[in-house]
């Protein structure tokens, strides 16, 4: 540990950085989780929504713009298609996430509340 107050500011800085630096790469990697498991269950709302109508003869609607019958059938599957390519990537994300980043970023922040205790008492130390 630095003892002096000019060292232990000097390595606040650089672990205030690895801190930073690191928590936007765990930020950045939950995000883009969180993207693939919202888009997917969006597209399988979606597709759900286009099963039902086929299922209750409510295609009118979709036939007033001009969609035929098959091609919803045909953009059923593709949506479904890809929720499930979205959705297994994002459980895929989940389990291969690094827990170890994590462990590394907390003992980062308990050791950046130690070197601020250690600032201060070495402040208070130095006349």
């Amino acid at each position: 540990m630095p003892d002096t107050a000019e060292s232990v500011d000097a390595h606040l800085v650089t672990l205030r950085s690895s801190i930073s630096d690191l928590g936007h790469d765990i930020d950045l990697y939950k995000a883009k989780t969180g993207a693939a498991l919202g888009g997917g269950v969006f597209l399988l709302l979606l597709a759900a929504g286009a099963a039902y109508d086929l299922i209750s003869g409510n295609g009118k609607a979709w036939l007033a713009l001009g969609i035929a019958r098959q091609t919803l059938i045909s953009i059923l599957v593709g949506l479904a298609g890809v929720a499930t390519i979205l959705l297994g990537l994002a459980l895929v994300r989940l389990k291969r996430r690094d827990t170890g980043l994590e462990i590394k970023l907390e003992r980062m922040e308990q050791e950046y509340a130690e070197l601020l205790e250690l600032r201060s008492e070495v402040r208070k130390s130095t006349p």
